[in-house]
């Protein structure tokens, strides 16, 4: 069902807003997120370089430790809540997942797979970028 394929991704300054919520909050903290990012590039007169985005630091017990945000062209000072950040450079296994949130794991569970039967293993905290209401891109950095 998913298609996984390997990139070399180049370093991506980024501006994000860090957050902690349990699993069923996080559409909303996400949301909030996103538009706080929006509103202070708006602020700069600043446009993003890409897609909103958001990586996750944890996923333990219920509850989501995450980033999410913009990617800008150059760094970027942040102010309040917003910080300044980096997507990494490096090799990632990526695939898109078309359908809502909920069911986004699967697209995880098959990197995990591919990495399984690749001898390949994680690498650091995987991201999405909203390509759309129901698609978005999964990155997986890999070694």
């Amino acid at each position: 069902m998913y298609q996984i394929a390997v990139q070399d991704v180049s370093a991506q300054a980024a501006l994000v807003v860090k957050g902690k919520v349990p699993v069923e909050n996080a559409g909303e903290a996400i949301g909030g997120g996103i538009g706080a990012v929006g509103a202070f590039l708006g602020a700069l007169a600043q446009e993003p370089v890409g897609a909103p985005f958001t990586r996750t630091l944890s996923f333990e017990n219920g509850v989501l430790e995450f980033e999410t945000g913009f990617p800008v062209a150059t760094a970027t000072k942040g102010q309040g809540e917003v910080i300044a950040t980096e997507l990494p450079k490096g090799q990632v296994a990526t695939t898109v997942h078309d359908g809502d949130q909920a069911t986004s794991e699967n697209a995880y569970k098959a990197i995990h797979a591919w990495m399984a039967s690749n001898d390949k293993a994680p690498a650091g905290a995987p991201w999405e970028v909203y390509l759309t209401e129901t698609s978005m891109q999964i990155y997986f950095p890999i070694r």
